[in-house]
């Protein structure tokens, strides 16, 4: 077993250490976290949108020719999945809980990519996967908290919204590290662009219509001020992984893979 392998299992394990851990802190603080549950998810909505705008699409259209349109594609699917739901559940309570399955699944595929990044990254060099996964890992904390409160608040039962979010957040960062970790350098830039673009199309959708609006009943000043907070907290981390691996690319990328450095000169991953 490869050095880079190990590296990317690692990583991949640590990313759903993560998760149970934001699991655990919820549970421990269950009482505050219903009681403030709109003032998280208009949190996690800032989260989420900074995320897709500033990090996912730039990194699309550095992989595809035609990532605009994928973005919209996915913006659309999410509008479509979410009106056609309402309309063909027979109970309210049917209906919202396929509905806060949607962008949980959005977000399951979002986490999957991480562990394709972390493979790539790994094969590429040691120290640009460790400069990227940090980043990366850091975000697992909110994307677990924003599966959790959407599928609460979708009327599934804490214990099957706990599980769910781990599978969504945690599973499958671990599993598609796992899977792509033993070919990573096969693994077609253009494919990733595509993802990446239907990704940030669906969270946007996401933070839009599922998350923003619950501004509204945190109140206006609470909520306002945590969508900000969200989406200060995601411009830092994004940045700061961004500024971290562009000295990564510059001082430790290998000279041999000029044309495969999904990372640079245009985004970051």
């Amino acid at each position: 077993m490869s050095a880079a392998y190990l590296l990317t299992l690692g990583l991949g394990m640590t990313a759903a250490l993560v998760c149970v851990a934001a699991l655990v802190l919820v549970h421990r603080a269950r009482t505050f976290t219903r009681d403030n549950a709109p003032l998280f998810a208009a949190f996690s909505g800032g989260v989420v949108v900074t995320l897709a705008l500033v990090k996912l699409i730039p990194e699309a259209l550095s992989l595809h020719p035609h990532a605009g349109w994928l973005v919209l594609a996915g913006f659309g699917f999410g509008v479509i999945l979410h009106v056609m739901v309402g309309a063909t559940m027979q109970t309210h309570t049917a209906a919202n809980r396929l509905r806060a399955l949607a962008p949980v699944l959005a977000i399951a595929v979002h986490s999957s990519l991480d562990g394709t990044v972390y493979a790539v990254t790994a094969a590429i060099d040691p120290y640009t996967a460790l400069s990227t996964a940090t980043g990366l890992i850091l975000h697992e904390m909110p994307e677990t908290l924003i599966c959790f409160l959407l599928l609460q608040r979708g009327g599934f039962s804490d214990r099957a919204a706990t599980l769910l979010a781990f599978l969504a957040a945690g599973a499958t960062t671990l599993v598609s590290a796992i899977i792509f970790g033993s070919f990573a350098l096969s693994v077609e830039p253009e494919i990733l662009g595509v993802l990446f673009a239907v990704v940030a199309g669906l969270l946007l959708q996401v933070g839009a219509s599922h998350l923003l609006g619950e501004t509204v009943q945190a109140g206006w000043l609470r909520g306002l001020t945590a969508v900000f907070v969200g989406a200060g907290v995601a411009a830092v981390m994004t940045l700061a992984h961004g500024e971290r691996h562009d000295h990564a690319d510059h001082a430790h990328a290998p000279s041999h893979l000029p044309d495969f450095r999904l990372t640079a000169p245009q985004g970051d991953l």
